[in-house]
């Protein structure tokens, strides 16, 4: 192979590790300017904790969304921005009234204490995380409106 071909292959083969990385950096939330911040915090008497974070941001035509995570420790905004782009989120809206408590150490109680959220506005909504079942109070069923 001449010179000036390798120099042309090793060049696109550097262009397209650089779009791969670019790629998996934009869908792991390394890209992410977002502000991401514990809202409520709600301690089970197993030892796990149910977090109400914010994700904002002033930059994107979107609006704020609420997600409710299940852990084990309070989330920093670092870990709380890698648990929202790994799936580790249980419900997430854009509305400002999602609130959580425990109604017993397997069973988690999601709720909108001012008025309620309609599916529109629902991003994901799960009913169980590990051993944990999580219930929704004033949350219209997300799963009946995609019917």
């Amino acid at each position: 192979m001449s010179k000036p071909r390798m120099i042309g292959v090793g060049l696109v083969c550097a262009l397209g590790l650089a779009l791969v990385a670019i790629a998996w950096a934009l869908f792991h939330g390394y890209l992410d300017r977002g502000r991401f911040e514990v809202k409520e915090t709600s301690w089970s008497s197993s030892g796990l904790v149910a977090v109400v974070a914010e994700r904002s941001d002033r930059e994107a035509l979107s609006s704020y969304v609420y997600f409710v995570l299940v852990g084990d420790h309070v989330f920093s905004p670092s870990e709380l921005r890698a648990a929202y782009y790994r799936h580790r989120v249980v419900f997430a809206a854009a509305s400002d009234c999602v609130r959580i408590r425990w109604s017993d150490t397997h069973n988690l109680m999601v709720m909108c204490n001012n008025g309620a959220i309609d599916a529109d506005h629902i991003e994901l909504q799960q009913r169980k995380t590990g051993d944990v079942a999580i219930t929704y109070v004033n949350i219209a069923d997300r799963s009946s409106a995609e019917k």
